[in-house]
């Protein structure tokens, strides 16, 4: 069972399951064809196929038509995820670490119950299995209040009942200003330094870097303009719908980009990608995730920093929340759909900010030797 990588006749790259034979896994590619008619993104069908072709292993392992699926199964599966030997039949003897966390865990089981809602919604099986594992809470349960939680405070919660309790998410991994400033430092060329610069300044995402456009920049107002032309032919397209947005920069990023289109951007280049190919057979050519990967890879092994594109995305977002960036700022800087997932992510007191706090208020809290004593 493997997720195959396929070009439509408007090349573009879609992904499709096939199974030991090389036969296509029908069922999953009506729901891949469906997700890609309503707009879903490119990563996402990847992410997807990889999901439903874990459980259809599980289903082919198990001798189970998936079409007859029962609560049981479903509980099976979370084990079967979880084991490192990835049968059912080979179970531990010993506690060992899981194979897959229970983040992994818990997208997986979203994609298969919205595989089987849109199945359900086709007639294609007699259960909703969406239905079946949700189960209500009182409103008291509600952990965040929203924005409208004055209308919705007294509405029943749903919740999953296959879900699994995830890991405290931990700070993402960061890298200080003289780390990048290493890393220019190995930087080879004007087009390297100038995306690795923009990575850590803007915080954008790699595809949208690579969806930039030379119009994209505005030179008289300091700012870049990520804008939304879905797939483009060289694979890069923007994440969500919220990420469509204007981030305003320095002057000296503006200078070098200027700096480098004036050298990049020949009369030969028919390309608007800001990002090009700088040598080789497809010089001229539109950047790609493999060009960045290959030259982050190569800036590791120079400079010795453990360091990928969105390293520099972290790294930036968590320092202007140390500096006292509000979450909201924050979550339009990122380009995130939500508040909370900006404010889990980059706001989180250093052990300095901390440390100041207390030492500004122990002496209100805390006890005196005198008291209880005798």
């Amino acid at each position: 069972m493997r997720v195959v990588e396929i070009e439509t006749q408007k090349h573009q790259i879609r992904y499709v399951v096939v199974d030991e034979e090389g036969r296509l896994v029908e069922p999953i590619v009506h729901y891949l064809k469906y997700l890609d008619r309503i707009g879903s993104a490119r990563n996402t069908l990847r992410s997807y196929a990889a999901a439903l072709r874990l459980y259809w292993e599980f289903l082919s392992q198990e001798h189970l038509d998936w079409q007859q699926i029962t609560l049981d199964d479903l509980s099976r599966f979370i084990l079967w995820l979880k084991l490192p030997s990835g049968s059912l039949k080979v179970l531990p003897a010993h506690p060992v670490t899981q194979a897959r966390s229970n983040r992994t865990i818990n997208h997986t089981l979203t994609v298969v119950r919205g595989f089987y809602e849109y199945q359900w919604r086709m007639e294609e099986v007699s259960t909703n299995v969406k239905e079946k594992t949700t189960t209500t809470l009182p409103a008291r349960a509600r952990r965040y209040k929203g924005f409208l939680h004055h209308i919705t405070k007294d509405s029943p919660i749903a919740k999953n009942i296959l879900r699994q309790k995830e890991e405290k998410r931990l700070r993402p991994k960061t890298i200080t200003k003289d780390q990048v400033a290493d890393l220019l430092g190995a930087c080879t060329n004007e087009r390297d330094r100038l995306l690795v610069r923009l990575l850590y300044e803007t915080a954008m995402r790699v595809g949208e870097s690579l969806s930039l456009f030379v119009e994209d920049v505005d030179v008289a107002e300091n700012r870049i303009h990520i804008r939304d032309r879905g797939e483009l032919p060289n694979g890069a397209e923007i994440k969500t719908s919220h990420a469509p947005r204007s981030i305003d920069v320095s002057s000296d990023l503006i200078d070098e980009i200027v700096s480098y289109v004036g050298w990049a951007h020949t009369a030969e280049v028919e390309t608007n990608h800001l990002f090009i190919k700088l040598h080789g057979q497809h010089a001229g050519q539109a950047l790609t995730y493999a060009d960045v990967d290959s030259l982050f890879r190569r800036l590791r092994h120079k400079t010795r920093v453990d360091v990928t594109p969105h390293t520099l995305r972290h790294s930036l977002l968590t320092k202007l929340a140390e500096l006292g960036w509000q979450p909201e700022l924050l979550q339009e800087r990122a380009g995130h759909a939500s508040f909370q997932q900006t404010y889990q992510t980059y706001v989180h007191p250093s052990t300095e900010a901390l440390r100041a706090a207390w030492e500004q208020t122990q002496e209100q809290v805390c006890l005196s030797s005198s008291v209880g004593g005798r």
